[in-house]
């Protein structure tokens, strides 16, 4: 299967991802799976936890799953994220993204949802003096 993305694209998503990080003390992390998979919250968390996703000193990364073979994603955040952000947020952005990834392209919906997430994180966890950055900013697979 042709990759989603290219590595330029791929470079210039670890970018988005930094420049949306560089806003708040969270951590956002992506995937992209090409698995044909049926339980896709499922898939996503197993993703999160296998990726070490809940040692976070402020209990709120998050993470993006795009599956492109099932046109599914996903978006999913640790405990702290749940505390402050209304359940209907995650849906709003996971809609967002897919009416983004079906109009324009993969990329595309990745930094549109990486930009929402990016807005949401900063408000609740700005981004403080001395934050380290917790976990890696590559791309998942």
């Amino acid at each position: 299967m042709k990759p989603l993305l290219t590595p330029l694209e791929e470079e210039s998503l670890v970018a988005a991802i930094r420049e949306q990080e560089l806003r708040t003390s969270a951590e956002i992390r992506v995937c992209v799976s090409y698995k044909w998979i049926w339980r896709h919250e499922r898939y996503a968390w197993k993703v999160f936890e296998r990726n070490g996703m809940r040692q976070t000193r402020h209990r709120n990364g998050t993470l993006i799953v795009m599956m492109p073979r099932m046109r599914k994603v996903v978006v999913i955040g640790d405990k702290g994220f749940d505390e402050v952000v209304p359940p209907a947020f995650w849906r709003g952005a996971v809609d967002a993204m897919v009416r983004k990834l079906h109009a324009e392209n993969p990329l595309e919906a990745l930094r549109l949802g990486l930009g929402i997430l990016g807005d949401e994180l900063s408000r609740h966890w700005p981004r403080e003096e001395g934050d380290v950055n917790e976990l890696p900013d590559e791309i998942i697979r």
